[in-house]
């Protein structure tokens, strides 16, 4: 089994937005488990459907903008990032229990990002 992390990223007034799930004083990012069995669908294709059981209805703005990691304890997950412009939009349509918060609040959990294992979508 394997773990895959996303979280959607927004800006307004040039400060960037993550939606993550909120865990007592923490935050962690969206993730879910893929079963190694499971050989039908990729890990983004898995991270949509969960969205989409999550409430979100339209991906038609959504961006695929980074492929990075996060570390999750001893753990180290693929995390993928999705670009929207109307954030407050999907913060309509997700569950309860994903929020968006701005950077300098989730400070601590932008820090288990791995930098060195960014891939930009734009450059492959």
């Amino acid at each position: 089994m394997t773990m895959v992390a996303a979280t959607v990223i927004a800006y307004e007034n040039d400060m960037p937005y993550f939606l993550v799930v909120p865990e007592g004083d923490d935050y962690t990012f969206f993730s879910i488990k893929i079963h190694s069995h499971d050989e039908t669908a990729t890990s983004l294709g898995k991270i949509l459907s969960a969205f989409k059981e999550h409430g979100v209805k339209n991906f038609d703005h959504w961006r695929l903008g980074e492929l990075s990691a996060v570390r999750e304890g001893d753990n180290l997950m693929s995390l993928y990032s999705f670009e929207v412009s109307d954030w407050q939009a999907v913060a309509k349509e997700v569950a309860p229990g994903m929020v968006f918060e701005p950077a300098d609040k989730i400070r601590p959990l932008l820090t288990t990002l791995e930098p060195a294992a960014f891939t930009s979508f734009e450059d492959l």
